[in-house]
Parts: C-alpha cells; structure tokens; sequence
C-alpha cells in the first residue's frame, strides 16, 4: 500500500548533506548527476555518518552500474524510463517499511 510521502529537495551535494545533517529522512533519493558532483560521492559521504537510512539512486544515464551504487552504500538503482512510473513508488514503498521494521 502506498501513502502519501513528504518531500524535501536539495539540489546540489553541498546543501544534501546539510540538510542530512541537521534533518531525519526515511529515503534518500538521489541523482547521479548533481552540479556538484556525483550521487555516488553523496552516498559516501552520507554513510560516515549515517549507515541507516536507505539510499535509492535515480538516473537516466547508463554511465553507473547497481553494483556501484551498492559499493557506495545505497539499496538499489532505477534508471528512469518506461517502468520508472510505476517502478518508483514500489521501491520506495519498500524500502521505507524494510528501514521502519529493523529501526523498530
């Protein structure tokens, strides 16, 4: 079942990881390409220090492979394009139960 989630957007490496600093997630969403850098540099970041909440990267590029973003952290990888629409809210949808049942 899915629910209404609530969104905040960074767009830029730099204010993702201020806002991971001084806010609590329940998914990171994240690009591969960001104007500061690259979504796996953010994951790496991410996880020194926070190893809890679920990454799920998003890209259209075909540059990044799943098991890269699984090195660098993060639960998975969708590459948008047809099934990316129905693809999306399941993944998440799952992921956020999977974080919320083992933080339990």
């Amino acid at each position: 079942m899915l629910r209404n989630y609530q969104v905040a957007g960074a767009h830029r490496v730099t204010e993702a990881l201020r806002r991971a600093h001084s806010e609590k997630f329940d998914l990171y969403l994240v690009d591969y390409h960001l104007p500061d850098g690259t979504g796996i540099e953010l994951c790496l970041m991410l996880r020194t220090f926070d190893r809890d909440t679920p990454v799920l990267f998003v890209t259209g590029t075909s540059s990044i492979t799943e098991t890269q973003v699984i090195i660098a952290g993060a639960q998975g990888l969708i590459r948008k394009g047809t099934s990316f629409v129905d693809e999306l809210p399941v993944r998440v949808s799952q992921l956020v139960n999977l974080s919320e049942s083992t933080n339990c």
